[in-house]
């Protein structure tokens, strides 16, 4: 057992991770130095514990078997967006527990 899953990482799909998120800082012409960062740590982090999770739903959804550096990839790739629509989405359920209506700019 390696020192890093005691932590729970998995290596393979950190650097998968960190590869989608290479490629969506390139793919998505981020100049800033901040985003190119975010856009790698998020996808090495969001890669490293919902990369399993993607795999087990494409094999259930297509009965394909999608192997643990693609699915750490892919999920590095489209980090930012799961991320953003995540927020989005508590941020949407705060807003109406607190009763503010979209528009209101409370």
């Amino acid at each position: 057992m390696s020192p890093f899953q005691d932590w729970g990482l998995d290596t393979t799909r950190l650097i998968a991770g960190f590869a989608g998120g290479v490629a969506h800082a390139f793919a998505f012409k981020q100049t800033q130095p901040l985003a190119q960062v975010s856009s790698v740590v998020v996808g090495t982090l969001c890669a490293n514990y919902l990369g399993g999770l993607m795999s087990d739903a494409v094999q259930h959804y297509t009965g394909s078997v999608i192997g643990n550096p693609a699915s750490g990839f892919l999920v590095g790739l489209t980090a930012m967006a799961i991320v953003q629509g995540f927020v989005s989405v508590v941020q949407s359920r705060i807003d109406a527990a607190k009763g503010v209506s979209k528009g209101d700019g409370k």
